[in-house]
């Protein structure tokens, strides 16, 4: 007589199948990543530029006519660019002093025609710039700003030196320089 040999439930080892996990765990990954949606790396960005030199006097708003704050004299040997920006953020006006260098959006010809005053301005041995300071509407977007910072950093001075020193100011609300 033969017995029969009884396997005992809950006595056995369970075995996982680990390909099947691993599968699920791949499609899982590719589903979120064919998902995944980041933010834009670059968007409106609030600019909160400080004054170019310390402000003894915390309460006094600065004169956007006299961007330069009076710091000891250098003020003479800097060139003064207003930019101001319409509802969009877009340039609208840029002024070398007070004058009226292009109006309307940054395009290639505003941008060359910039370029063209600057190097006339800094080519010329008998105007010492040797700075830049760029008075910024707060409105003004952070590419359009960029756009203006590049041609400034590709001006020579009479020396041969490209220019190296540009500061920045925010015009305040309301000032029409």
């Amino acid at each position: 007589m033969s017995r029969r040999h009884r396997k005992k439930r809950g006595s056995g080892n369970v075995e996982l199948n680990l390909a099947a996990m691993l599968d699920m765990a791949f499609q899982m990954l590719a589903f979120f990543v064919f998902t995944f949606k980041p933010a834009p790396t670059e968007g409106q960005l609030t600019m909160n530029l400080p004054p170019p030199v310390a402000i003894t006097n915390v309460d006094q708003k600065p004169d956007p006519s006299n961007a330069g704050g009076g710091n000891g004299g250098s003020d003479e040997n800097t060139l003064h660019i207003f930019i101001t920006a319409n509802d969009r953020g877009d340039a609208d006006v840029v002024k070398i002093g007070l004058r009226p260098i292009s109006k309307g959006m940054l395009n290639k010809v505003a941008l060359r025609t910039l370029s063209d005053e600057l190097k006339t301005m800094f080519g010329d041995a008998l105007i010492p710039f040797d700075r830049i300071q760029l008075a910024v509407d707060p409105r003004l977007r952070y590419d359009e700003l960029m756009k203006v910072v590049d041609v400034c950093t590709k001006q020579k001075l009479p020396s041969g030196q490209l220019l190296q020193r540009i500061s920045f100011v925010e015009i305040p609300e309301g000032a029409a320089p």
